[in-house]
């Protein structure tokens, strides 16, 4: 068989799409970014981001930012622990309950993600104009915020 290969119904599935889109994009950053070896984990670089943008922030509210289980965040934060790019500091009200902040390593490190970020962005920049981007990235927030 050769050509196109033929996907059905599914092919008009939003979800199929966004899948597939996602494949794709995730195959070409680990082909751009394969030289790198991270020390941590790739799928935390948005971690020690939004822990930047929400000083504070609890691992719970974390995850369900990011739509990963606690279990999951538990394992990135141990590790960007480990690597010193965060602190835990205990609630002052609660001291069961943990504080994330960055270290000075954390924040060099989540400058150097949003960096990295931007230049696996630039592929997709170079398919969608700068109104379809915006669109794109509206569309998908609305369906994040509605499942």
């Amino acid at each position: 068989m050769s050509g196109e290969t033929e996907f059905g119904p599914i092919a008009g599935h939003v979800g199929f799409q966004v899948h597939l889109t996602w494949r794709a994009i995730r195959k070409r950053m680990l082909l751009r970014s394969r030289r790198a070896k991270p020390s941590v984990p790739r799928g935390a670089f948005s971690i020690p981001l939004l822990i930047g943008y929400n000083p504070g922030i609890s691992p719970r509210d974390l995850a369900d930012a990011l739509f990963l289980d606690q279990s999951k965040v538990a394992l990135f934060l141990r590790e960007l622990e480990a690597e010193d790019l965060i602190t835990r500091t205990p609630s002052p009200e609660d001291g069961r309950k943990v504080h994330l902040s960055l270290t000075d390593k954390g924040r060099a490190y989540a400058e150097q993600s949003m960096l990295k970020s931007q230049t696996l962005e630039e592929p997709i920049a170079a398919i969608l104009s700068e109104d379809e981007q915006r669109e794109l990235v509206r569309l998908l927030i609305k369906v994040q915020q509605n499942l």
